[in-house]
């Protein structure tokens, strides 16, 4: 989780780092950095439970952004409509976060129109360190059930590569791999 955690120190430093005339770029970077800083936490988390040591790095680098936000959404969908249990609050805030902050990635990284100012930044920064701190009060038997949403099971596959939160690798004509998706 080392990594994560420099991540989020990292946005802070970002967004405080000019005193005066704030640069875009410093505050962009900044909300991405810590939309990256949450993901890195729950893909550290979930394939560190893989038993298959080895195959840690790889697995990590199968996990597909778009479908994270959806289980989140859907997480944050079911937690409403069972009539918001304590119990789940600060999974759903987590997965509020992870949803919410990827837009916003998107904002800071391509929408060239918004004009990001210290105080909007810091504040999708504070919604991380927030959703952080969640997760480490979430008890483990919580987190258990969290990555069973984000790593559906199916009795007819068999790898982890091809469940539907996971961006399987396949080989292209020359039988290099490659990660993005196959329509």
């Amino acid at each position: 989780m080392a990594f994560a955690d420099d991540l989020l120190e990292q946005a802070y430093h970002l967004a405080r780092r000019e005193r005066t005339h704030f640069k875009q770029a410093s505050l962009r970077r900044s909300v991405s950095t810590a939309y990256y800083a949450l993901f890195h936490l729950l893909i550290d988390e979930a394939v560190g439970h893989w038993d298959i040591g080895r195959q840690r790095s790889i697995l990590a680098r199968t996990f597909d952004h778009g479908k994270m936000k959806n289980v989140c959404e859907d997480r944050v969908k079911r937690f409403y409509s069972a009539g918001s249990p304590a119990e789940g609050l600060q999974l759903m805030n987590v997965a509020q976060t992870f949803a919410t902050l990827q837009e916003r990635r998107h904002t800071a990284d391509y929408d060239n129109a918004f004009q990001w100012d210290q105080t909007k930044a810091i504040e999708q920064i504070d919604q991380v360190s927030a959703a952080f701190q969640d997760w480490q009060k979430q008890q483990p038997r919580g987190q258990e059930k969290w990555f069973a949403s984000l790593v559906p099971r199916s009795s007819s596959r068999t790898s982890p590569l091809d469940c539907a939160c996971f961006r399987p690798f396949h080989a292209n004509r020359n039988g290099r791999l490659r990660t993005h998706p196959v329509p």
